[in-house]
């Protein structure tokens, strides 16, 4: 990330540490770290206050913080303190306050140890979402990123669904696939890879199995990679051979519900809004979905806004956002299309170009 772009950041948050009357906030998410200092390690913890920005790290990480996050200060731990103690021991030398905490993302736990080290003067606040709200919008150059990585997650599946056919397992799918992420660029998966053939669609997130595929199979299968610390997401439904006038029937009927509901997702709509247009067109069917219609990704797989019943957000130009609406009929199978959607002034553009060819074998 260059420097600039992480100044930006930074001071975004020292405006709502002012707004919050804070005066240091204390990162701990590995996501934040990573979205406001550069660092992409997997363990490192920020404080930034209104005057200066440390990163604390232990001696595995101290070379790579000093390199992909030149802005911080560089705070070392000594071997025999974790950082929860070296975070402690920073705040007591900065002499603050009021400091935020992600209570997202720090355990009961954590908390509990923080509290008996850190010194009686200052105040730990809980904070929730306060760097995931400028997560929100994605720069263009995290656009691309995600652009990228879609494009990769869907040029894996074009190559591997053209190859499946009756007497592979489900495992043998998902290996296929996070194989060729790999190949083609990605670091890995984003998540497990699902795939989930006849009755085992029903679960909407069912694990890879060794049930083997057979002619006339419904196959749901939900990949993503993973590159550049940012993720993809997208499902698709196959058949292994012709499907059945019912299949088709209920595919037509999600990717439907997708259609409609995809044509609300532009600023100033609601999250709620888009998810209960595609709710309202499946309205008919048994076995509609339950889950919630779509969410944000980026750094994370799942993470704000989310296109549900409790998430009266409104859409901005830039958020990029799922859309996966399904059908999952017990003893039947399961059908679910999903899409990475950049919401744009224009109106929504579509990041997952993978094959939505049903038939396969």
């Amino acid at each position: 990330m260059r420097a600039e772009e992480s100044a930006r950041r930074v001071s975004a948050v020292r405006s709502r540490l002012t707004e919050l009357d804070l005066d240091a906030l204390a990162v701990t998410a590995p996501e934040n770290t990573r979205y406001l200092s550069g660092f992409t390690g997997t363990l490192g913890y920020l404080v930034i206050t209104g005057e200066r920005e440390d990163i604390l790290g232990d001696s595995r990480y101290w070379l790579q913080m000093e390199e992909e996050a030149p802005g911080f200060t560089l705070v070392q731990s000594v071997a025999s303190s974790g950082l929860l103690v070296l975070l402690a021991d920073r705040l007591k030398e900065l002499g603050l306050r009021r400091v935020g905490f992600e209570s997202q993302h720090l355990t009961v736990d954590q908390h509990r140890r923080l509290a008996a080290t850190h010194p009686a003067e200052v105040e730990l606040v809980a904070t929730a979402g306060l760097v995931e709200e400028l997560r929100l919008l994605k720069t263009p150059h995290e656009v691309e990123l995600l652009r990228q990585v879609a494009g990769i997650a869907s040029r894996a599946f074009d190559r591997v669904r053209s190859g499946v056919r009756p007497g592979l397992r489900e495992r043998d799918v998902a290996f296929l696939l996070e194989q060729t992420f790999r190949e083609l660029g990605a670091d890995g998966p984003a998540f497990d890879t699902i795939v989930a053939a006849g009755e085992h669609g029903a679960l909407p997130h069912g694990r890879a199995s060794d049930r083997v595929l057979a002619h006339g199979d419904m196959v749901v299968v939900d990949f993503g990679a993973l590159a550049g610390g940012y993720n993809s997401d997208t499902t698709r439904t196959i058949v292994v051979g012709e499907p059945t006038p019912e299949q088709a029937r209920v595919i037509d009927a999600v990717r439907q519900a997708q259609k409609e509901s995809m044509a609300l997702m532009r600023p100033g709509v609601t999250a709620d809004a888009v998810d209960r247009r595609a709710r309202e067109v499946l309205a008919g069917e048994a076995n509609a979905f339950g889950h919630g219609l779509g969410h944000g990704i980026g750094l994370a797989v799942h993470e704000r806004p989310f296109l549900s019943a409790s998430d009266q957000t409104p859409l901005q130009a830039g958020m990029v956002i799922t859309n996966e609406p399904g059908i999952y009929r017990p003893g039947w199978g399961g059908v679910r299309l999903e899409e990475m959607v950049l919401v744009t002034e224009a109106g929504p553009q579509v990041l997952t170009p993978a094959s939505h060819e049903v038939r396969v074998g």
